[in-house]
């Protein structure tokens, strides 16, 4: 078995991905990686009558019902795609940005530096695209929380529907700020564990 350092993360066998496979089946509205090769991935929002179109050809969504994670689908050009189930990972670098978001190398430090796990309860201030905050909400479920603060309502707006895409939304509370984010958000009671203003 090898893993390619572009590709970390995601395992190979015979060049198949084994990464994002589990035996659960693909339902209508379940979002989607299709995976072509390290550089080429997309995701996708399954729904039946629904067409996903690429210069490989296009791929008949529908057709995803029902079949468990890591599948084969094959393009109306022949090419073979992998649906995998995405990982946060994939989700942070698929979110919708209005903002300049962190990418994975930062966060995985910014987790370590704040030492989250279950049961954390973590306040930000800045939810920016979200990707931060979706990489919090999953370090600290089941039993934790993070409560995030933002000034923009429509960044606020773009970040909770990546972090609700991400199945996330139960984790992280929204807060609206008017004029100093900072000091709001740090002005928190005690029972929060760190507070990370970006």
């Amino acid at each position: 078995m090898s893993s390619s350092r572009r590709g970390l993360g995601r395992r190979f066998y015979g060049g198949s991905p084994l990464y994002g496979v589990d035996m659960k089946a693909i339902g209508e509205g379940d979002d989607v990686l299709l995976y072509l090769d390290e550089k080429r991935t997309y995701m996708v929002r399954v729904e039946a009558g629904r067409q996903f179109h690429t210069h490989k050809g296009f791929i008949e969504l529908g057709e995803l019902i029902g079949q468990p994670y890591g599948a084969r689908v094959v393009s109306s050009l022949g090419v073979t795609f992998s649906a995998l189930r995405p990982l946060v990972r994939d989700r942070i670098l698929k979110t919708d940005r209005r903002t300049q978001v962190l990418y994975p190398k930062d966060i995985g430090y910014i987790l370590l530096q704040l030492d989250l796990g279950s049961g954390s309860r973590v306040v930000e201030a800045g939810t920016g695209s979200g990707a931060l905050t979706m990489a919090m909400a999953n370090a600290v479920r089941p039993d934790g929380r993070v409560y995030t603060y933002e000034i923009n309502p429509r960044f606020q707006g773009v970040a909770a529907g990546n972090i609700e895409r991400a199945g996330l939304a139960d984790y992280v509370e929204f807060e609206m700020v008017v004029h100093d984010l900072a000091a709001e958000a740090v002005d928190q009671p005690a029972n929060r564990d760190d507070v990370f203003v970006c």
